[in-house]
């Protein structure tokens, strides 16, 4: 992943002030979520504490992601998993994850050694992963610039920036971006400041606005009703593989389809999101997805069409 926090000439291991012991990595993760309905109320506080760093990495973009899109969000999973996971190179220290405009805002922030180089953190092959963190992510730096490249095709922004005291903020935003430099950003996430110089702006021209709501390959097919027979329906063989393996294990996300059938993360989120609009699947309060009566029944008429 790149090299979100992580200075260069910080050693991997150090003394006991903000310490990261990076070679053993195995341990408890908790942290915080802050659900703002609007700025004028207190938020709604959500905690979480994890036995394991590989169950961290997988529940939290789910339930994030849940939480946000229950509120009318779009930034898509993807977006989320990779960033929350770069919270490895902070040894997932004091993490704040903050929810505003209907789930349209997303900032995480972590109390770490911090950023020392943000721009090239952006950059492919730039990377502070040890192999210890190399168990549970990539470690090519290919993490933020996979970011940049969506949530700019989203129609959005990326914005890194220094906490308080130490450590790193990233904010993630979809549909209105910061006018004339200026961001909003709660480094604490107990509160909101207004920076005029941001670290790191990356929206692009917004005069072709594009929603990943329903995955690019989505739109050359209509969305069907409910009551449509399923010999009408013409999926790929990738999307007949998720639907049996959904039968097989209930419900999933992105993450476990990717490490099941060796697709990769994103194309994984396409197709689950393709297959929601196809009433094939619905999505869980886990924020994950499962199989429909109708989804059953297409599988039962797939099974029985040979």
């Amino acid at each position: 992943m790149p090299d979100l926090h992580i200075p260069e000439n910080q050693p991997a291991s150090h003394d006991r002030e903000g310490s990261c012991n990076y070679p053993e990595l195995e341990r408890s993760v908790s942290g915080r979520i802050a659900v703002y309905d609007n700025l004028r109320s207190i938020p709604r506080i959500i905690d979480f504490d994890y036995e394991t760093i590989s169950f961290f990495l997988d529940e939290v973009p789910q339930k994030v992601y849940s939480i946000s899109h229950s509120l009318g969000g779009k930034i898509p999973y993807t977006i989320l998993k990779e960033v929350i996971e770069n919270l490895i190179h902070a040894d997932f220290q004091d993490i704040i994850i903050t929810i505003m405009d209907e789930g349209n805002h997303i900032i995480i922030s972590d109390q770490g050694p911090g950023v020392s180089d943000k721009d090239k953190a952006f950059l492919p092959g730039y990377t502070s992963a040890t192999s210890s963190m190399k168990k549970y992510i990539r470690g090519v730096g290919s993490g933020l610039p996979i970011v940049k490249e969506t949530i700019v095709f989203s129609g959005g922004s990326i914005d890194i920036g220094n906490n308080i005291k130490k450590g790193t903020v990233v904010s993630l935003r979809i549909g209105d971006l910061p006018v004339n430099g200026i961001k909003i950003s709660a480094p604490d996430g107990s509160g909101l400041s207004l920076s005029k110089d941001p670290s790191i702006v990356l929206a692009e021209d917004q005069k072709n606005e594009i929603s990943l709501k329903i995955g690019p390959s989505t739109k050359m097919h209509k969305v069907i009703s409910e009551t449509e027979n399923p010999e009408s329906l013409n999926l790929s063989i990738r999307q007949k593989k998720i639907l049996s393996l959904m039968l097989e294990l209930d419900e999933m996300g992105p993450a476990r389809i990717a490490k099941e059938l060796g697709f990769s993360l994103s194309t994984s989120y396409r197709e689950l999101i393709f297959l929601e609009n196809l009433k094939l699947l619905t999505l869980t309060d886990s924020g994950k997805r499962r199989l429909t009566p109708k989804g059953k029944k297409y599988l039962e008429y797939y099974s029985n069409s040979f």
